[in-house]
C-alpha cells in the first residue's frame, strides 16, 4: 500500500514527463523516440538523483550517438553496427565512470542506426538536441511537480516494521524452547530485513529531497526520530540473527529459565508492538534475574572458546532488552 502510492507518483509524472517531451519533439520535427526514451529514464525517486544521474546521462548519451553514427557510416545498417556500437558504448562510457548512463547510451547507439540516412552528422545534431529535451524535461516534471514526501511512508514503515519484529521475537524464541528452527521463521526474518532497507532508502530519499524543497524542521524531526528507531531496529534483527543461524539443540542444551526468558520476550514484544504501552510489572525483576543467572553462568569454568547455548541466548535477551529500553527512550523524546 505504501510503496504503491510512491510508484503511483511516478509513473504519473514519467506519463507528463514523456507526453511533454514527444510534444515538443514533434513540434520540431525531430524524432521523439531517442528524448522518450531519456525522459523515461531520468525520472528518479527525487529531484536530486534526476539532476546527478542526468548530468552522466547526457555525455554517456553523446558517446553513444557518436559510435552510432561512426560506424553507420563505415559499415551500413548492418548486424557488425549494432554489435560494435553497443559493445563500445559500454566499454567507454565504463572507463569514464560513467555507469549510470551505460543504458541510455546503448539503447541510443542502436535506437539511431536504423533512422540514420546519409546526414551523420545532422542526425548526431538532432540526437544531442532530443537527449537535451528529455533531460530537461524530466528533470523539471520531478523539481515541480508532485514532489515527493516520504514523511508519512517513512513513518508508517516503521510503525510496521515494530510490529513485525514483536511478532519475529516471539517466533524465534518459541523455535529455541522447542529446539527446531521453522522455515517460516527465516522467511519472516528476511522480509523484515528488506523492508527495513526500503525504509531506510526512503529516509535518504526524504534527505536528497530536502535540498531542492521547502521543508519544516518539524518534518526534519519526525524523520530524525524514525531514522534512530530504525537503526535500533536493525541492530534487534543483528541480534535475533545471531540466534535464528546459532546452532541450538535442546536435546543437549537445557534452558533452565526457558519460562522466565519466554515471559521477558513476551514483554519485549508487547513493549515493540505497543510503544505506550508500559512495562509489564514483572518486567523489570526478571531481567534481574536473568542477569544475575547470566553473570553465574559466565563464571562458571569451561574449556577456553566455549559458550553454551544457555549462555548466548540469556546473553541475547539481555541486549534486545538494551535495544527496547533505547526505543522506549527515544519515544520519549520523539513526544
Amino acid at each position: 500500500m505504501l510503496f504503491s502510492k510512491f510508484s503511483g507518483g511516478r509513473i504519473l509524472k514519467t506519463g507528463i514527463a514523456v507526453f511533454l517531451t514527444a510534444l515538443i519533439c514533434l513540434a520540431l520535427e525531430w524524432p521523439a523516440i531517442f528524448a522518450v526514451i531519456t525522459a523515461i529514464v531520468t525520472i528518479e525517486p527525487t529531484a536530486s538523483d534526476s539532476i546527478k544521474k542526468g548530468i552522466v546521462r547526457f555525455p554517456a548519451s553523446v558517446i553513444g550517438a557518436a559510435y552510432s553514427m561512426l560506424f553507420t557510416a563505415w559499415f551500413g545498417n548492418s548486424a557488425v553496427t549494432y554489435a560494435i556500437s553497443a559493445m563500445l558504448t559500454i566499454f567507454t562510457c565504463h572507463k569514464l565512470k560513467l555507469d549510470a548512463g551505460i543504458l541510455v547510451a546503448t539503447l541510443t547507439a542502436v535506437n539511431m542506426i536504423p533512422f540514420t540516412d546519409a546526414q551523420f552528422f545532422d542526425s548526431f545534431l538532432v540526437r544531442l538536441g532530443t537527449t537535451s529535451i528529455g533531460l530537461a524535461i524530466s528533470t523539471i516534471v520531478n523539481l515541480l511537480i508532485l514532489p515527493p514526501h516520504f514523511g508519512k511512508i517513512i513513518i508508517d514503515s516503521t510503525s510496521a516494521l515494530l510490529t513485525n519484529s514483536a511478532t519475529l521475537l516471539k517466533m524465534v524464541f518459541a523455535d529455541v524452547v522447542k529446539g527446531k528452527k521453522k522455515k517460516g521463521t527465516l522467511d519472516l526474518f528476511q522480509r523484515v530485513f528488506k523492508d527495513l532497507e526500503k525504509a531506510e532508502q526512503f529516509c535518504h530519499f526524504q534527505r536528497q529531497e530536502w535540498k531542492y524543497h521547502k521543508h519544516s524542521e518539524k518534518e526534519m524531526q519526525k524523520v530524525h526520530y524514525e531514522h534512530k528507531r530504525l537503526l535500533v531496529i536493525r541492530q534487534i534483527l543483528f541480534h535475533l540473527g545471531n540466534i535464528i543461524h546459532a546452532p541450538i539443540n535442546n536435546k543437549r542444551n537445557h534452558l533452565k529459565n526457558s519460562k522466565e526468558i519466554i515471559a521477558v520476550v513476551d514483554s519485549l514484544a508487547l513493549m515493540l508492538a505497543d510503544r505506550s504501552n508500559d512495562k509489564a510489572r514483572n518486567h523489570d525483576a526478571l531481567i534481574a534475574n536473568l542477569l544475575q543467572y547470566f553473570w553465574e553462568l559466565k563464571n562458571t569454568p569451561i574449556k577456553p572458546g566455549h559458550f553454551t547455548a544457555e549462555t548466548m541466548i540469556l546473553y541475547e535477551v539481555l541486549a534486545l532488552n538494551e535495544l527496547v529500553e533505547k526505543l522506549l527512550k527515544i519515544e520519549l523524546m520523539k513526544k
